[in-house]
């Protein structure tokens, strides 16, 4: 029997990649500096200094925008949705257009059958105290931090496995970011994220059904992380999300089905 809640988890996979102003909107990602620089599809020249975006001579005018580090806003301009942020220290613009390619071609997220085999109780083992854990990205020379405060353990297989695990702000829950035997295969090649439920007795709820594919596997222009080297499992989590069916890249809409 398939599982309404992950249905229901599906339908909000579905809402999120069709947002006509999300992920597969993104026409463009390009990186500032203090030089100012002409971007594609919108008006003026752009430049940062710091945490602050600049455009001067646009259609309407000078305007800036001042972000938190390791933040973004999205606004209304020359009558489409942009999008500054910081990512590394550097600011990045991220035009976006309803009528990209890649989202025309969204069909819905590619998912294998919900599996109750897939849904595995896991248990953490503390480190000593949290600790800090960089990861790379799909960017060269990008990385992400988070704070661990160890490992789960479980059994897939007959195999132990171990997945080092994030703090998930403002609860008990854990984040995990994993590969496995299907990775770059039937899955997209980084990795897929999933959420370690905390239960009442202390130990974790770990459904794989919930894996889910960060925006990188659809697209060029995003910024994300990369699973940590020794969170590769051994086993094939046939479970969650696949790989999709089309890449939004610099030369324009490519497939990747092999």
């Amino acid at each position: 029997m398939t599982n309404q809640n992950w249905l229901t988890w599906v339908d909000s996979r579905n809402k999120n990649f069709s947002n006509p102003t999300g992920f597969l909107s993104i026409t463009n990602l390009v990186w500032l500096t203090e030089e100012p620089q002409a971007i594609a599809g919108i008006s003026g020249l752009w430049f940062s200094k710091d945490f602050t975006v600049f455009v001067k001579d646009s259609n309407t005018g000078d305007h800036s925008w001042t972000v938190e580090p390791r933040g973004e806003m999205t606004f209304d301009y020359d009558g489409i949705k942009v999008e500054v942020a910081s990512r590394n220290s550097q600011m990045v613009v991220r035009p976006r257009d309803p009528n990209t390619e890649i989202l025309k071609s969204f069909n819905g997220v590619l998912t294998f059958d919900y599996n109750e085999k897939f849904a595995v109780t896991a248990t953490l083992i503390p480190s000593e105290a949290p600790k800090e854990v960089v990861v790379g990205s799909v960017v060269e020379g990008m990385t992400h931090a988070y704070v661990s405060p160890g490992a789960l353990e479980f059994t897939m297989d007959g195999q132990t496995c171990r997945l080092t695990a994030f703090e998930k702000a403002g609860t008990k829950d854990l984040l995990v970011y994993f590969k496995d035997a299907t990775s770059g295969k039937i899955t997209y090649g980084t990795g897929r994220s999933v959420t370690a439920s905390y239960q009442d007795d202390g130990t974790y709820l770990l459904d794989f059904n919930y894996s889910g594919n960060f925006p990188c596997s659809y697209t060029d222009f995003a910024t994300c992380p990369i699973a940590p080297f020794e969170n590769k499992l051994p086993v094939a989590i046939e479970a969650g999300e696949k790989k999709p069916l089309y890449r939004n890249t610099v030369e324009g809409l490519v497939s990747q089905v092999a």
